[in-house]
Parts: structure tokens; sequence; C-alpha cells
């Protein structure tokens, strides 16, 4: 469950999909409405091309 004290991701903000390579990035395109609020659905665009849903629990999310 994520930490409700966190923010969610802005939409067009960047995130990384993994920590060995900062190259693959994504960016955030839009959050799900009627998700559960404890757990919002984020749509990502991928660098290497497509987009994808992943529950907000699923990602590990830093404020810089």
């Amino acid at each position: 469950m994520p930490d409700t004290t966190t923010p969610l991701p802005a939409i067009g903000s960047r995130c990384w999909r993994d920590l060995i390579s900062s190259e693959t990035g994504a960016t955030v395109l839009s959050l799900a409405a009627g998700t559960p609020e404890d757990d919002p659905m984020m749509e990502l665009a991928y660098d290497e091309g497509g987009s994808g849903w992943w529950p907000l629990s699923t990602l590990v999310v830093e404020q810089a």
C-alpha cells in the first residue's frame, strides 16, 4: 500500500523504470479516475515506445 502522505507524481513528470540504466525512463501520462484512492492507477509512456497502466503500489516514488 502506498504512503498516503507522499503526493502522487505529477502528470508529465519523469521516472526511471530501473536504477541500473538511467536511459530506460518513462513519463507519467495520466492518472485513472475511478480507481481506489489507496492504490490509484498511473499510465506511463516508455522511452522505447508504448505505454502501460500500473498501480501506484507497484512503483517506487522518490521525491527529489
